[in-house]
């Protein structure tokens, strides 16, 4: 069996804590992103009833609630605070399979005998989660069940499904389910609800051959999943290798200089640290806790494993420009280090080392941006008097 711990509206739920807390009969919602798109974030439920949503652009969502209090956004407390419900889950001895913040799978069955059975596992997993935060807790014997289970219980009473009840219990859910919860290709549920077949019951009572003569494997997958078959196993994560150093602003700090020196003392401090052991990262992450309120955050993924000071910094520098207020804290993380032991030349002249980054610096570019995003000038015609015909771009 799989169990399921989803707590509806987490970020908000994690934000409004940390904020004092909302009264519930208040309209709130998670404010966009600064810098970001102008959509809205996670809602209240009295949001929600209004008709807000996440993910909605804030112009509708002020039109259908005007009264609407928007929250400034704390991706770094909920973030933190989604790390720390998954380490308590692992606490258990079972595997787990994060999904979204605030939403992670385990397998039950390594630790059935070690509590006492299925019904003392859900309880320990529903106690992980403070009651305030209204957590929801389902079991069935797959990935998709066991989510629609622990969205269908009630907060403190987690909700098993038995293999002879799935497909009843998944007959009356909306064909869009299989999307959120199973990556469904929303193509296919579109064309699917073109069809009249808007319920998980619909498509199961369909013969299989001819679902996936119209739709092909990703129809044939939809169609087992809405009959309760869903043999993909769980992944459990990895462990996290990352490092983390912080550093509290005297005062608001907004010049780029000052911004510079703190971004420099944060990289020399973690290349320092001794548990490194000479490993090299292969992400970097720069965090801000803003002055305003609310925190901010870029992860830059890196080409190639480094921990030369002058290309993190480069790379972290660029996110350091985006930052959209003044900081009161700002935090670097060194993610997914690689063990440092590659072998390197021992003699390199100057010209190979400009070509070396040369050629880095362009593999940056095309795996951001595409293959035609890094080109160089040759001379095809040079007796031409257009100046288009004497070069031309090729990729490089």
């Amino acid at each position: 069996m799989l169990a399921a711990l989803l707590v509806p509206r987490f970020a908000f739920a994690v934000t409004a804590a940390r904020q004092g807390g909302i009264e519930p009969s208040v309209a709130a919602a998670l404010a966009p992103e600064p810098g970001g798109q102008p959509i809205v974030g996670d809602a209240s439920a009295a949001a929600e009833a209004a008709g807000v949503r996440s993910g909605m652009r804030l112009t509708e969502a002020l039109a259908l609630c005007p009264g609407l209090a928007l929250l400034p956004p704390d991706p770094l407390a909920v973030a933190a605070s989604a790390e720390e419900v998954l380490r308590r889950l692992e606490e258990l001895g079972a595997e787990v399979e994060p999904v979204t913040p605030g939403c992670a799978l385990l397998a039950t069955g390594p630790i059935e005998r070690l509590y006492g059975g299925l019904p003392a596992v859900l309880r320990r997993v529903s106690g992980i989660v403070p009651a305030t935060l209204r957590p929801r807790v389902g079991a069935a014997p797959g990935r998709f069940p066991a989510l629609a289970a622990a969205r269908r219980a009630r907060p403190g009473r987690p909700l098993v499904l038995p293999p002879e009840r799935v497909r009843e219990a998944l007959a009356p859910l909306p064909v869009t389910a299989l999307v959120s919860d199973a990556g469904l290709d929303p193509a296919v549920a579109r064309t699917l609800e073109s069809l009249g077949l808007t319920r998980l019951g619909g498509l199961a009572a369909l013969d299989r051959l001819h679902v996936r003569d119209r739709f092909g494997a990703e129809g044939e997958r939809a169609w087992r999943l809405a009959r309760g078959d869903d043999p993909e196993p769980l992944a459990p994560r990895a462990a996290a290798h990352a490092l983390v150093e912080s550093l509290v602003l005297p005062e608001a700090v907004a010049t780029e200089q000052a911004l510079d020196h703190a971004l420099r003392v944060l990289v020399e401090r973690l290349l320092a640290r001794p548990e490194r052991r000479g490993r090299e990262p292969r992400t970097v992450r720069l965090m801000a806790r803003l002055v305003g309120g609310g925190s901010w955050e870029r992860t830059s993924p890196l080409r190639d494993p480094t921990a030369d000071r002058d290309r993190l910094l480069l790379a972290l520098g660029a996110k350091l420009r985006l930052l959209p207020a003044p900081a009161a804290e700002l935090a670097v993380e060194l993610g997914d280090l690689a063990p440092g032991d590659r072998q390197h030349p021992l003699f390199r002249e100057e010209g190979a080392v400009r070509v070396e980054r040369l050629d880095a610096a362009a593999r940056q570019v095309r795996a951001a941006v595409g293959d035609a995003s890094a080109l160089r000038i040759v001379e095809v015609d040079g007796e031409s008097r257009l100046p288009e015909r004497c070069f031309g771009l090729v990729p490089r």
